[in-house]
């Protein structure tokens, strides 16, 4: 698979200034998200151990919408390594997707993907690349992201305050080839694209676990923003069998210039950074789509132009979960607790606004 670095076998993925190389070419609010999915995935890890058999899975999913009639929806399911639960959800996708397993070889030349069907794996195996370029009819497009969105001292801070520390000799499999899979392995031969990064089989149940770090807006009641697409896709998947727990860090600094490194180094505001959650149920999600959409500024898109639009969710649809500062064991148990429908405080408005030193 070819790369702006290289062949995809030929870099050296334990080098972490390639790392920070590739990272660079990505959105600040990237890195920084990755920096909040790895404080969160230490509260996720904790999740089954509050719900008997429940999975996590080590699998990121590309949902693509080819927007061709007849073979529109695919989802390319990459697995490191295939766990109980997965053909759960392999099965579930196939309900509203068509449905491929991707891998990699040892050593690392490539992905391969094989298309999943009728509870069955094709024998007919492909090269991602060259699968792309039949699914898609077209010569791959490779998107660059506008400097204005790239804050190189934000993504300095985010890679080597955290990131590089955090995983250590995993960095380079953990973070940086989901990247090049969604970046250079699907993304450049189709527009509408998605990543699906953390899901969780409880029995019959399968969950999509989202986090999010952002703050609410709106005069009177406090609302987060969807964007359209993706909640296209929650919907598709609600339709499919499979749930959308959505989760918020809440940011206790109102504004797109604070970062995400306040969750390390300032005891203070973490004890202020909240922590919600709400289940996307097909009502919710039908709700939010009947109203009234918004319209949201560049530094929002993929590439950091043009504009994005998003449906509006009051933040009182949440649940709190807790604040950043309470053990990670804590925050598991509450999330365990929404997905198994036990029913949690709500936020309310005044809540967050204290949180954020508005009152």
């Amino acid at each position: 698979m070819q790369t702006p670095w290289g062949e995809l076998e030929a870099l050296d993925l334990a080098d972490h200034e390639l790392c920070r190389t590739i990272l660079a070419g990505e959105k600040h609010q990237l890195a920084e998200g990755l920096v909040v999915e790895g404080l969160f995935d230490q509260i996720f890890d904790d999740v089954p151990a509050h719900l008997h058999g429940a999975v996590l899975l080590d699998a990121d999913t590309a949902i693509v919408d080819t927007q061709r009639p007849g073979d529109r929806w695919h989802a390319f399911v990459w697995t490191r390594s295939r766990q109980s639960g997965l053909g759960r959800y392999l099965a579930a996708l196939g309900n509203r997707f068509r449905v491929w397993l991707v891998e990699t070889d040892r050593p690392l030349t490539g992905f391969f993907a094989r298309e999943y069907q009728g509870g069955r794996l094709s024998q007919d195996v492909w090269p991602l690349d060259r699968l792309m370029g039949e699914l898609s009819g077209r010569q791959p497009a490779y998107l660059s992201v506008t400097a204005d969105v790239r804050d190189a001292r934000r993504q300095q801070q985010s890679f080597w305050g955290f990131l590089s520390g955090q995983h250590g000799r995993a960095l380079g499999e953990r973070i940086i080839l989901p990247r090049l899979f969604m970046n250079y392995g699907v993304q450049p031969w189709f527009r509408a694209v998605w990543n699906l990064d953390r899901i969780l089989v409880y029995g019959d149940q399968i969950w999509l676990l989202e986090i999010k770090h952002k703050f609410p807006f709106g005069r009177n009641a406090l609302t987060f923003g969807l964007n359209t697409g993706e909640l296209g896709v929650i919907t598709r998947l609600g339709e499919a069998g499979i749930r959308c727990l959505h989760t918020i860090v809440v940011k206790p600094i109102w504004s797109k210039d604070v970062g995400a490194m306040y969750l390390f180094n300032d005891m203070r505001m973490r004890s202020r950074a909240a922590l919600i959650g709400v289940d996307l149920s097909q009502s919710v999600t039908a709700a939010m789509m009947a109203g009234r959409r918004g319209s949201s500024a560049g530094h929002t898109t993929f590439t950091g132009m043009g504009a994005l639009s998003y449906y509006p969710l009051n933040a009182a649809s949440f649940s709190r979960l807790g604040m950043l500062s309470d053990p990670p064991s804590y925050l598991a148990a509450n999330i365990a607790a929404l997905v198994h429908g036990t029913q949690l405080d709500r936020v309310d408005d005044r809540w967050l606004r204290n949180l954020a030193g508005q009152l």
